[in-house]
């Protein structure tokens, strides 16, 4: 069963991935697989937080926090490079 689940969820992340890139696919499912991304990776980076700040384990917490601004200044840095074309 775990096995399945770990396909499934390779072949979700992997196919949002693809599609969020990809001109050829409708804006509705861009958008769609962009939520998904985010809903997911979101989600990790707030489990990593929570455990670091209930288990006081900083290395954990700062590598949450340090995961997260990543993202977002990807997300930003990405944002405004096709704002401008």
């Amino acid at each position: 069963m775990e096995f399945i689940f770990g396909i499934l969820f390779e072949l979700i992340i992997e196919g949002s991935i693809g599609a969020v890139g990809d001109k050829k696919v409708p804006l509705v499912l861009r958008i769609l697989a962009a939520v998904i991304l985010i809903v997911v990776f979101g989600g990790l980076v707030g489990i990593l937080i929570y455990i670091g700040i209930d288990e006081k384990n900083l290395p954990i917490f700062f590598c949450g926090v340090t995961v997260g601004v990543i993202v977002v200044l990807a997300v930003w840095r990405t944002a405004i490079k096709y704002r401008r074309k």
